[in-house]
């Protein structure tokens, strides 16, 4: 799931960051009105700020990039209202890009900016990579057959579907690659969704060469080269044309496109397609999709807490709580790396983390464990929609979706009994209903095996227990 690309400039860190931008937040108060959001930069064609206002802060960046330019991250919710209360707690309101003339130093502005009382954080924009872990199972394109339907049938699929239909006001949003709309399994089944890829080659580190969109900046978040995405809104809610429905077919896929598509050194000519995204137009992404309503979130990508530099923030910590405090299901791939470790936003509290099993139940060799995970669901040997025709995929990428899709037909059930489901008591629910593994893992691969069935039946029992309470005089 992760791809680790050398910083020439920041040798201190093992995670490729853009080399003439950066990302800070200053403290409660300290946000200065003047910066236009950079989304008006990109779709409005506003000139970004050239100063802060704020003079310390101001001689540090030109210090280290010359000229500069500034633009605020995100939006507010409420545009004609401005940030509210969680905005600014959550730093919504007081969070920006600095984008410079000339490339600098990275580290050495992140070390000047953290000693200035204004600056409560400031990180490098990583990017972070979304691809397969290495392939199990059989060729790609092969016609479904019965050995296809077993992650279905593992997590116990159709009962699931006659128990609990959906609902079209869950919506759950994808954060990947894209989607390819044109596919049988999708068409007709993804609202408009939006496409927060800010970024061009220059960016990138020498040997990467993008493909497909990314030249143009536009909001449509359609893919025509990397299937990642298209994958994992299929497994949540695809039509089921010639694979294994979608979970919930009810629940409304915005399609939300935060990875373009590259190479990577040597690779042309070859079907390794990655997917490549900034931290900032991923925590951006997170943001917006909050903002529009979504309710469910499937991240299948990471950060490896090991590739930071010393002081760096985690990564999407203040958009994930920022989603958890809107009452959003954040779910995420534990990750690929076969080792214990913490990957974000998957090891971020209140997110459910999940590792992939295979056929026969055993944890999977490239789970990424920890305590944080939550429990595993299949991952090996999907059958998945590519940009033409049908593969086989595998990775945490794709067990992510699994329990994705459970959640948005777990809140729809809630729902039906006028009852709140967040990302804490959902995280809880599936943990005490996961099936137990055939064997223990060798490490933490969280509570168990996902159980749609049982998962739906505990929230019919936490109802019923409710509605007796509640008649308890």
């Amino acid at each position: 799931m992760s791809f680790a690309l050398a910083i020439p400039w920041a040798p201190a860190a093992r995670c490729y960051c853009a080399p003439q931008r950066l990302i800070f937040t200053l403290a409660l108060g300290e946000d200065p009105d003047r910066i236009p959001p950079r989304s008006h930069v990109r779709a409005l064609g506003i000139e970004p700020a050239d100063a802060s206002g704020h003079g310390a802060l101001d001689r540090v960046l030109r210090a280290f990039g010359g000229n500069i330019a500034l633009s605020r991250l995100y939006d507010p919710a409420d545009p004609s209202a401005g940030f509210d209360l969680v905005e600014h707690a959550r730093g919504m309101s007081r969070t920006y890009v600095a984008a410079f003339s000339d490339v600098t130093r990275i580290d050495q502005t992140l070390d000047a900016l953290r000693q200035l009382s204004i600056v409560s954080s400031a990180s490098a924009d990583y990017f972070i990579t979304a691809e397969e872990a290495p392939a199990i199972g059989g060729p790609e394109g092969a016609p479904v057959s019965e050995t296809d339907l077993w992650p279905w049938r593992m997590i116990g699929a159709e009962r699931a579907r006659q128990m609990e239909t959906g609902d079209a006001a869950v919506t759950t949003a994808v954060l990947d690659t894209g989607a390819a709309r044109r596919h049988a399994e999708l068409s007709g089944r993804l609202s408009s969704g939006f496409d927060a890829v800010n970024f061009s080659g220059a960016d990138l580190a020498q040997g990467l060469s993008l493909v497909g969109d990314y030249a143009e900046r536009d909001t449509d978040p359609d893919e025509d080269s990397n299937p990642h995405g298209t994958a994992c809104l299929a497994i949540i809610g695809g039509r089921g044309a010639a694979m294994p429905a979608g979970l919930s077919q009810a629940t409304s896929l915005m399609p939300v496109r935060v990875l373009a598509s590259a190479l990577p050194p040597g690779t042309a000519g070859t079907r390794k397609v990655m997917g490549l995204g900034a931290l900032s137009d991923i925590d951006f992404a997170i943001n917006r999709a909050v903002n529009l309503g979504a309710k469910v979130l499937n991240c299948s990508f990471g950060t490896a807490e090991s590739t930071l530099l010393p002081g760096d923030p985690k990564p999407h910590a203040d958009t994930t709580a920022y989603a958890l405090d809107r009452g959003v299901v954040m779910v995420a791939a534990s990750g690929n790396s076969g080792q214990e470790e913490r990957y974000f936003p998957a090891a971020a509290d209140g997110v459910i983390a999940v590792g992939a099993v295979g056929p026969l139940g055993g944890v999977s060799a490239f789970t990424t464990t920890g305590a944080h995970v939550a429990l595993c669901a299949p991952g090996e040997a999907i059958l998945s929609p590519a940009i033409d025709g049908y593969e086989r995929v595998t990775g945490t990428s794709f067990a992510a979706p699994f329990v994705a899709g459970a959640a948005a037909l777990i809140v729809a059930r809630a729902r039906r009994s006028a009852r709140p489901m967040d990302s804490f008591s959902l995280r809880r629910l599936l943990v005490e209903t996961a099936s137990a593994f055939p064997q223990p893992p060798a490490s933490k691969a969280g509570a168990g095996i996902l159980d749609l069935p049982a998962a739906l039946s505990a929230v019919d029992r936490m109802v019923t227990t409710a509605s007796t309470l509640g008649h308890v005089t």
